[in-house]
């Protein structure tokens, strides 16, 4: 696999690809979000650990959860301005993909940690007890959901590992043709028409100095 290549398409197409689903994504977790909120929804609006703070800590939750989902739609909204040879609008897209990937991690060891958008493992067992009226799982369900869950989560690590490498080799890709298109646009080099060797031969038995010649 070429430098340039990614799988079945280019490594532009690819990030373009994954920054308009990440967009997308985003803003039906941003419209999800709001909506719990103005339902007034603690379930479903606040996650597990955030419902059992206080009031005020709730709301900065909430708002700091709603500030990165738009940073976050914002970074992919970026990228579809990177066509035009700008690495650096590819750039907040990748910082973003890493953030994500780093909490995502972070949530397996502490579940304070999340996702914004995204509920957690305690969150959805919890939504579950609460749509079912039924104070604990059986263990069958519990087993079930633990698996479906862990696999869907491992798979989505995945997806955003991947799509970081291929935004950062969009990145050096497109940095590395800027920096060549500008030292061509920059470049003071005049192209001669030198003469040949038999031609030069004959200047010099004539006595006259080459000529050159633009082509």
């Amino acid at each position: 696999m070429s430098g340039t290549r990614t799988l079945c398409c280019h490594v532009n197409t690819a990030t373009l690809t994954f920054a308009i689903l990440y967009l997308i994504v985003n803003m039906v977790r941003l419209v999800g979000t709001c909506l719990t909120v103005s339902w007034e929804n603690v379930g479903y609006s606040v996650s597990y650990y955030e419902s059992k703070a206080p009031r005020g800590q709730r709301v900065f939750d909430i708002s700091t959860n709603i500030l990165m989902l738009v940073l976050m739609s914002i970074s992919a909204l970026l990228v579809l301005f990177s066509q035009r040879k700008r690495p650096m609008c590819v750039l907040p897209f990748a910082l973003m993909m890493c953030v994500e990937v780093t909490l995502s991690f972070l949530s397996l060891c502490y579940g304070a940690f999340s996702v914004p958008g995204v509920p957690t493992y305690r969150d959805v067992i919890q939504a579950m007890k609460e749509l079912k009226g039924i104070n604990k799982l059986n263990e069958e369900d519990i087993g079930q959901f633990t698996m479906l869950y862990s696999v869907t989560f491992m798979l989505g690590i995945l997806l955003k590992l991947y799509a970081l490498r291929v935004s950062m080799k969009c990145f050096y890709l497109l940095k590395e043709q800027r920096a060549t298109d500008i030292h061509v646009d920059s470049g003071n080099t005049v192209t001669v028409k030198l003469p040949s060797y038999d031609e030069a031969l004959k200047m010099k038995a004539e006595g006259k100095p080459p000529t050159y010649q633009e082509p």
